[in-house]
């Protein structure tokens, strides 16, 4: 499942391509129909990442998009259409695009392929959407419900350049972990504590903070679980900067210390790396490193 940092990657292309211009939005597979229907010839105001939630503004509506397991969007275009390829999911690679334009000038788009949940168009290029978990279209109640049941995203530090709208981010990832009594690894799964943490930086960011994941969160000092949120912090700007997860900053192919690498040897103590199943998805951690 993508992770925050690339919803954020896909907010800032959807603004690069799309807002502020109109744009054309169909439903080829059917089952956006209605949405699409609400959507289409609106003027995209500006798009947004909450975690690992979607949303794009158009005035009184809210158009909301969770990738999910299997979700992706496809962009192609012509050479005034400066986007990355695609973003979520990994999918096949696509040939060379030779231009057509109808009578408006308006860029001639491929016929879809596959199930394409949305088709987005605008006048230079468009983007498929794939395979999401949710694609619905909100009313300003409705999208302000929904940001009220996620938990602070580190990512959305300064987007208000107001330091303490910021520092509250951090207070409220505290307050939610000392009412949790679940163990500090599922704790940073739950997208109501933490929002946009997925399985890899959960993995990275304990272990370089030194927790053992089994830690209760209510159990954790503040002093321990402060620079955790300074930590992921870091990995998940890394990640948007770069457009992948690499928390090994030592040079070298290794990109992980523990995801993936159970049955290793721990690169820093040497200790044999474990992994565990915890509430269906994999746990990774040096029982070494991660004592506290």
């Amino acid at each position: 499942m993508p992770e925050g940092h690339t919803l954020h990657r896909l907010a800032a292309q959807i603004n690069t391509v799309f807002a502020g211009h109109p744009w054309r939005v169909s439903s080829p597979q059917g089952r956006f129909i209605a949405g699409a229907q609400r959507l289409d010839g609106q003027v995209p105001q500006h798009a947004e990442a909450w975690g690992k939630h979607l949303f794009v503004h158009l005035g009184p509506e809210v158009w909301q998009v969770h990738l999910g397991l299997y979700g992706a969007f496809s962009f192609r275009g012509d050479a005034d259409f400066a986007a990355e390829a695609t973003v979520g999911a990994p999918r096949a690679a696509v040939g060379t695009l030779e231009p057509r334009y109808a009578e408006d000038g308006w860029l001639i788009p491929e016929p879809p392929k596959g199930a394409v949940r949305a088709r987005v168009s605008a006048r230079h290029g468009w983007a498929d959407l794939r395979g999401p978990t949710t694609c619905a279209v909100l009313d300003l109640t409705e999208y302000q419900a929904v940001v009220d049941r996620l938990g602070p995203d580190p990512l959305r530090q300064g987007i208000s350049q107001d330091a303490r709208a910021d520092a509250q981010l951090r207070e409220l990832f505290l307050h939610n972990l000392s009412r949790r009594r679940i163990s500090i690894a599922a704790a940073l799964m739950d997208q109501a504590v933490i929002a946009g943490v997925g399985n890899i930086y959960r993995a990275e960011s304990l272990f370089l903070e030194g927790l053992d994941p089994y830690t209760p969160s209510n159990q954790l000092d503040p002093e321990r679980a402060a620079p955790l949120w300074d930590r992921l912090t870091e990995q998940l700007r890394d990640g948007v900067a770069e457009g992948r997860i690499r928390t090994v900053r030592t040079g070298g192919s290794r990109r992980h210390w523990v995801y993936k690498h159970q049955g290793t040897a721990c690169p820093r103590c040497g200790t044999v790396i474990k992994a565990a199943e915890l509430q269906g998805r994999r746990l990774y951690w040096c029982p070494g490193c991660q004592r506290d």
